[in-house]
Formats: C-alpha cells, sequence, structure tokens
C-alpha cells in the first residue's frame, strides 16, 4: 500500500527520502499557496525537468500541458472539490480546480493552488496496490468527482423542470440557468481537452520503469469515463434547452392571450371612435354610450373568452358533463 503525504515538512522530507531509497511507492500532495515549486523539486529530483516546465506553463490550455520523457510524465487534469475559500458566486457546492500531475516509476505528484487536500477530498482509502494501481484510483477518482459536479447541475434541472411540472412556471429562475450554462460549458471544454491528454498518457505510461502494456487497459479506460461524461453532459445540455423553449413559449403564449383579447377590443374602440355622422347624432345620451362603450366591448370580451380563451388558457376542451 503507497503512502500519502500533503505539504512538505521536516518529517515529510525524511520519510520521502527513505521510501525512495527502499523503492516503495508514495503519493505527494502539495498546495502551491503553501510549498514552492522548488521545494518540490527539490525533493523528487527525478522530475526536475517535468516539474519545472509545468510551473513555468501553469496558464497554458490543458491539452498541450502535457510533458513525457525518459523517467516521468507530466500533464494537467481538472478534478472538482470543495474550497473553503468561495472565488465565485455560484450556488454549486464542488469547485473547479486545476491539478498538475507528475508520474514517474517511484512516485506521484499532484499540484494545485488552493489549499485543499486531495486525497481527503477525492479517495474513501488509501489505494493500495503497486504504482500502476495507484495512479490509476487517483486519476479515477478525479474523473469521478467530474461525475458529482454533472449530477449537482443535473439536480438543479430537475428541480426547475418539478417548478413547471407543479404549475409553477414564473418561479422559475433565469439566473440559476445561466450558471448551470456556464458550467456545462467549462466542464465541456475541459473534458474534451482531458480527452487528448489520457490518450498520450495510454501510450507513454508504458514506457516508465514498473509500467509496462498490460496497463494500458485499465487507463483506456479512464477515457471511456470521459466520453461517457461528454455524452452525460450534451444529454444535460439538451434538457436544459428544453426548459429554456419551455420558458420561452410560456411567455409567447402570455403575449398570444393579451393580444387576442386586446385586438378586437381595440377595433370596436378604433371604429366607435371615427366621428359618423350616425354616430354622433344618436349617441347623445348615457345609456347610448354605456351600450356603445362599455356594453358592447365587455360582451366581445365574453363571447372571446367562452369560444376561445378558455380552452387555450386551460389547455383543451371544457370538461364533458
Amino acid at each position: 500500500m503507497g503512502e500519502i503525504f500533503y505539504g512538505i515538512d521536516a518529517l515529510t522530507r525524511e520519510r520521502v527520502a527513505a521510501l525512495r531509497a527502499q523503492g516503495q511507492f508514495f503519493w505527494l500532495d502539495v498546495s502551491l499557496a503553501d510549498t514552492s515549486s522548488d521545494d518540490v523539486i527539490e525533493l523528487v529530483e527525478p522530475a526536475r525537468h517535468a516539474l519545472s516546465s509545468l510551473s513555468q506553463g501553469g496558464a497554458t490550455r490543458t491539452s498541450r500541458a502535457f510533458i513525457a520523457d525518459d523517467v516521468s510524465i507530466a500533464f494537467a487534469l481538472q478534478c472538482y472539490v470543495e474550497l473553503n475559500a468561495q472565488t465565485d458566486q455560484t450556488s454549486f457546492r464542488l469547485r473547479p480546480l486545476k491539478v498538475h500531475v507528475v508520474v514517474t516509476a517511484d512516485y506521484l505528484v499532484t499540484l494545485h493552488e488552493e489549499r485543499v487536500s486531495l486525497p481527503a477530498a477525492l479517495l474513501d482509502r488509501t489505494p493500495g496496490g503497486s504504482g500502476p494501481h495507484i495512479v490509476h484510483a487517483v486519476l479515477d477518482a478525479m474523473l469521478a468527482s467530474s461525475f458529482d459536479a454533472l449530477d449537482e447541475v443535473e439536480l438543479t434541472l430537475d428541480a426547475l423542470a418539478a417548478m413547471w411540472t407543479d404549475g409553477d412556471e414564473t418561479l422559475v429562475p433565469r439566473a440559476t440557468l445561466r450558471e448551470a450554462a456556464a458550467r456545462l460549458a467549462t466542464m465541456r471544454r475541459s473534458l474534451t481537452a482531458e480527452e487528448t491528454v489520457l490518450a498520450r498518457v495510454t501510450v507513454e505510461i508504458g514506457a516508465l520503469r514498473g509500467f509496462d502494456g498490460s496497463d494500458g487497459p485499465s487507463f483506456e479506460q479512464l477515457r471511456e469515463h470521459v466520453n461517457r461524461l461528454l455524452a452525460s453532459i450534451d444529454a444535460a445540455a439538451n434538457a436544459m434547452g428544453m426548459l429554456l423553449d419551455l420558458q420561452l413559449n410560456q411567455r409567447a403564449y402570455l403575449v398570444s392571450v393579451v393580444a387576442t383579447i386586446f385586438v378586437p377590443l381595440t377595433f370596436l374602440t378604433g371604429f366607435f371612435g371615427m366621428n359618423f355622422g350616425w354616430m354622433v347624432d344618436h349617441t347623445r345620451s348615457p345609456s347610448a354610450f354605456w351600450l356603445l362603450g362599455v356594453a358592447v366591448p365587455v360582451v366581445s370580451g365574453a363571447l372571446l373568452w367562452r369560444l376561445l380563451m378558455r380552452r387555450m388558457v386551460t389547455g383543451g376542451a371544457p370538461r364533458g358533463r
């Protein structure tokens, strides 16, 4: 069973040196907010080139941040964890975290800016087995966190759909829809890049000492996870599009209802507002005014409601007796 370390202190330095001397695999998780990249490079000397390249190119795209040499493989992935520092105003519990990953025959290193322990956030228990098994378990847990983040979005969409089912169409918040759309777009863009990264990892990892070609199929499963995630994101985007269509149709329906009521009334008021000779000669009493100016529009509106609008509002024909 591999040992796990979070951060670098004197005790970690001694234990890491002992494990490297014994040839035992370990996982070192480091927050760059507390530890400099130079300290990490000093501790895990064989991955100096990979770590230096990642620290210099931290702003590059995930798909391009891939480094492979004779002793190490370095790349970047995104996972979702609970962060204490709320850097945005979204209502989602899980936040995206960019992680730089370095794999060698002797250890796994994960670097990130935020103060969070990935072993505690991603794994329920310490992964056992050889180095390939530990690396696979960690990468699989990172992808699993994306499933959890997607589940948050889907639960939000389900809640919005339930509002429509219960007849509370006016309660659907547009801000929530925009937030869900932004989360889906970000996840899809990141996962599309990660699919390319994992394809290269599957090929390059077999060249490391302690890894061989038999480990390829297990890492190939990670690409299948990404493909399932992309399909699920597309399905969630389609569901959100249906909600947007329902909201747009509801507004168009209300506009149609108002127009259907006021168009004939506008015609009547416009017609009786013209100075016809007969109308000027005969509309000289209060009763004529109330009859032509009030009663006729009210009766017309009632007939429209009876013949047209009630069926449109109730969504079907009147119930039978």
